[in-house]
């Protein structure tokens, strides 16, 4: 078990936390943000085959979130401010997205046989997902439903002609052509690819989820001068502090495949030192 992983349950595992707690992991989201903003800096622009380039892309919005986070948390040196926002929801919803994307990341960067005609059909029905979308949020301009039209029934001809597709069940081959999956995978098959327990994960999701919008969990136990008013409290300390913990092992492990694919930036990895930017002055390149 890491440091980082311990420390998160360590966190979980009390009923409050301290203020060193609390820097430490912001210390190690920092950490893991600088070098996964290096590396991914380091490998752009390269050629890879069809997922691994999907999954760069993937990775290059986890490091977005990732510096959305550093920018959002209170006493990120990140950012100067003559006010620290404690409430959890600054970071609930940076964190679900890391969460999530860090199933699609290993979906496309995972070591598997795979052929070439499986590989043809995950990005084929990413294509056909986000073309169906784009014509739902645009069906109101006949110009651009008329395109987005097209395209999907290219997609959906292409998606029919690939003998990996052919073989799934024809329900999952329905719910893929009508623009309902972007993956082949479901969320507990997704959960077990990275590693975590799916009960875990729904608790995380669940609470994340609950503080990205405004349900009932965000708000009903606020508490005059603490939980959820933005003041500093244990509460809020706590789940800023093993959300912290998680996404940096999240981030951790993604630079990890990255640097496994692409061995050549590895000494791009330099902590707090690493250079990329934009960003923080010390960080950038000279």
């Amino acid at each position: 078990m890491s440091d980082v992983e311990a420390l998160a349950r360590r966190l979980m595992t009390t009923k409050s936390s301290r203020r060193e707690d609390y820097m430490l992991a912001l210390e190690c989201l920092d950490k893991a943000v600088c070098e996964a903003s290096a590396v991914g800096q380091a490998q752009a622009g390269r050629m890879a085959p069809p997922c691994v380039g999907y999954g760069t892309y993937l990775f290059a919005r986890m490091c977005s979130h990732g510096i959305a986070a550093m920018r959002a948390v209170p006493h990120s040196r990140w950012v100067k401010t003559d006010h620290q926002e404690w409430g959890f929801n600054v970071l609930a919803c940076h964190a679900r997205a890391l969460l999530e994307g860090n199933l699609y990341f290993s979906y496309f960067m995972q070591r598997t046989d795979e052929s070439l005609e499986e590989g043809r059909a995950r990005i084929t029905l990413l294509q056909l997902n986000d073309c169906c979308s784009r014509l739902k949020m645009f069906a109101g301009s006949e110009q651009q439903r008329l395109w987005f039209e097209q395209q999907r029934d290219e997609l959906q001809v292409r998606l029919r002609s690939i003998p990996f597709f052919l073989k799934l069940s024809p329900a999952v081959q329905a719910q893929c052509l009508a623009g309902k999956k972007a993956w082949f995978l479901d969320r507990a098959q997704l959960v077990e690819l990275v590693g975590m327990d799916k009960a875990g994960f729904d608790i995380l999701w669940d609470l994340w989820s609950q503080h990205s919008h405004i349900h009932p969990v965000s708000f009903l136990r606020m508490e005059p001068n603490g939980r959820g008013t933005g003041l500093e409290c244990d509460p809020d300390r706590m789940y800023l502090a093993v959300a912290m913990l998680i996404c940096a092992g999240i981030l951790q492990a993604a630079t990890d495949r990255i640097v496994e694919v692409f061995p050549d930036v590895a000494g791009e990895r330099k902590g707090l030192g690493s250079k990329f930017s934009p960003g923080p002055k010390r960080n950038r390149r000279r």
